[in-house]
């Protein structure tokens, strides 16, 4: 008779509980116990803070799940399906193969996984903290940050890289919070260059009091240590957006070198693919567990909506809920093996703890209330109890004790993961590139507007010398040159960018020959001598108003579901070369030329075709507010014999149009020796 297989799906506190119950109970002979975990081991997620902030060493908040779990069957491959009809798992095997598993039971504690894009920019410039990688990179980002103050020059700077924004009021941006500020603080008598005034540590909460689960005393008591410790704490504040400097908020920006996102998760993957009921992305499931017409699924955890018989309310996602979920979900199983009715879920909270950094914790258990040394020592000493054996206790507890005597370990290894293509998001005014940096990176505009601002010795403020669109690149010379920055990059509103490593931009650029061409012409273009061996040129555009060369935009302004044919008509019955494409409320959209039209014609398009489809998209357009300087730079950049002119780069309402001829020839009657070649 073949054995009973019970599937168990994710290494978290319900499925290590729902295992260890069910390894206990059960004989070998009589059932095959698999878990599928993509780490090895179990993570205690509410010392990560303490990881983060140097008090305990990471090995000693995790816990491998052999050594947890003997007798168990411990998988590190990923599942990607549950086939509840088939009673069978998909997962990726070692080769990267699918194949299938069948089993008499499963359950589901998958949890869930962090999810950075409920603000926009967030996954882009912040560090989350749900595993021990996150724990191990933002430490690293921390020491990293100090040893960058300590030989910065520039005050401005110096404040900017010792200032830490950690995002959500709850149990993990509490102890984020007070753990970088004692790290951070407790080191500076190791640098000689930063000073208390120097450091700020905020954490921005939605809500008007932290730690909403405890009760009104003790949240107040770790309100009044945080800010005694040097924590600034801004509630009622929600973040809107973050940028590479910081995160924006209803009341202002939030200047910060470093942000820490501790809000925000999803369920995981193989939730989203299940054909069963959620809640919120939570798996529903009956009072004992099992999910709505399944007699051997069950879920666990995070991911599961469960509520609770002891109050008829739905179980937090917290971790002494998913041990109890688990083990009583383990009873279960082993009741429906023997013929017996299962039971509700039914759990009755033991108490609420959280370290608030200083060794200082707050805590409820069994309706009695501790604050300070004596909670943070309570708290530690629940998780050590935890642990799997004595002597891990013993190892453990001596590395606890080492660190509480002696100062935080400062070094670090190095973390840079490797170059890849990533993403990232910048707000008007915000710094892309500064002049004089070293280049690092290669930078594609996927949406908005940049500026290149120059300094000069007779300009040190700066002055913007160009703007880039849609579709431009930016970074190239300063990298292939080895040379620092030659100018700025500032982006005029909302930006998302592309960004190439230098390792990986030089592979492309080598490989590729498209590109290197256009690498090559764009630092033709783009070079600074091109102004310095022109200077009556430069002087002249710097004298003229770009209003003297606006003129009415070609009429009339199209729409995007205007059809081939129309746009067809217009350009056989006028002797416009380009038509504009506007919103409703005439903002910008894009432009058609005859060399779009007789393309679209030439692949066949249907004469009903909307414009849409083959009109250039998100052109380069100059504001009405720029200089004649960036219109020139703009037709050596485009090479457009005319460029749309907008209100402002914001709204992109269309005011009329610019022609590079009309610019050229003043400039032949202001400088004939020097003129600009468009």
């Amino acid at each position: 008779m073949p054995r009973t297989r019970i599937v168990i799906i994710g290494g978290g506190f319900g499925g290590v509980s729902c295992a260890r119950t069910l390894r206990a109970a059960l004989r070998g002979n009589d059932a095959e116990i698999v878990l599928f975990n993509r780490e090895n081991h179990l993570v205690f997620s509410p010392l990560l803070a303490d990881a983060v902030g140097s008090s305990l060493n990471l090995q000693d908040v995790i816990v491998p799940l052999r050594q947890l779990l003997p007798g168990v069957i411990c998988r590190t491959e990923e599942v990607r399906h549950v086939d509840l009809a088939a009673s069978e798992v998909e997962f990726e095997s070692h080769d990267g193969l699918p194949r299938r598993m069948r089993y008499d039971h499963v359950v589901l504690a998958c949890g869930s996984v962090a999810n950075l894009n409920v603000v926009p920019g967030m996954a882009d410039h912040a560090f989350p903290l749900k595993t021990v990688g996150d724990a191990a990179v933002l430490r690293t980002q921390v020491l990293q940050q100090l040893e960058r103050a300590e030989v910065c020059e520039d005050e401005a700077r110096r404040r900017w890289l010792c200032s830490f924004i950690v995002v959500g009021g709850g149990y993990s941006g509490v102890e984020a919070a007070g753990e970088i500020n004692d790290l951070v603080r407790g080191s500076l008598r190791f640098f000689r260059n930063i000073r208390p005034e120097d450091v700020a540590v905020t954490l921005l909460h939605s809500r008007d009091q932290i730690l909403p689960e405890i009760s009104p005393p003790l949240r107040e008591f770790a309100r009044v240590k945080m800010q005694a410790a040097g924590v600034t704490l801004r509630l009622n504040c929600r973040v809107q957006l973050a940028t590479g400097d910081g995160v924006g908020t209803g009341d202002g920006f939030v200047r910060g070198g470093t942000i820490v996102c501790t809000i925000g998760s999803s369920p995981a993957p193989i939730v989203e693919r299940m054909d069963t009921p959620r809640e919120k992305g939570r798996l529903i499931t009956a009072p004992d567990m099992r999910l709505p017409g399944r007699a051997n699924a069950w879920a666990v955890g995070d991911c599961a909506a469960i509520r609770n018989a002891h109050d008829g309310q739905l179980s937090p996602p917290t971790g002494q809920f998913a041990e109890r979920q688990g083990r009583q979900c383990a009873e279960n199983i082993l009741r429906t093996l023997h013929g017996e009715p299962t039971r509700p879920f039914s759990f009755r909270v033991l108490g609420q703890l959280c370290s608030i950094g200083g060794h200082r914790a707050v805590a409820e258990l069994a309706g009695l209330r501790l604050s300070g040394f004596l909670a943070w020592f309570v708290w530690r000493g629940v998780y050590l109890f935890k642990l799997p054996s004595w002597g891990r206790r013993i190892q453990v507890g001596a590395d606890w004790a080492w660190l509480l005597l002696f100062p935080r370990d400062l070094a670090h290894l190095r973390t840079d993961p490797t170059e890849r293509v990533t993403h990232a998001h910048y707000e008007a005014g915000d710094y892309i590139l500064r002049q004089g940096e070293a280049p690092a990176n290669f930078y594609v505009l996927e949406r908005g507007e940049v500026e290149i601002v120059r300094s000069s010795g007779d300009r040190p403020d700066g002055e913007v010398i160009a703007t880039l669109g849609p579709g431009s690149f930016f970074g190239e010379q300063a990298l292939i040159n080895q040379q620092p920055r030659s100018a700025s990059v500032r982006a005029r509103g909302p930006v998302d960018v592309v960004v190439m490593g230098r390792n990986v931009f030089s592979t492309i650029s080598r490989s590729l020959a498209p590109l290197r061409a256009a690498l090559t012409a764009a630092i033709t273009r783009r070079s600074g001598k091109f102004w310095q061996e022109r200077p009556q040129a430069l002087a002249a555009l710097r004298t003229f108003q770009l209003a003297d060369f606006i003129e009415p935009a070609p009429a009339p302004l199209l729409r995007s579901d205007d059809t081939l044919h129309h746009v067809t008509t217009l350009f056989a019955t006028t002797a416009t070369e380009v038509f504009y494409v506007t919103s409703a409320d005439g903002a910008l959209e894009g432009l058609v030329t005859l060399t779009d039209l007789l393309r679209a014609q030439a692949d066949g398009l249907a004469p009903d075709t909307p414009l849409r489809t083959f009109m250039a998209n998100n052109p380069a357009a100059i504001a009405a507010t720029d200089t004649a300087l960036i219109a020139a730079s703009a037709f050596r950049e485009h090479g457009h014999k005319s460029l749309p002119v907008v209100s402002d780069s914001v709204s992109r309402r269309v005011v009329g149009q610019i022609r590079a001829r009309r610019l050229l020839a003043r400039l032949l009657q202001a400088a004939p020796s020097a003129p600009i070649k468009s």
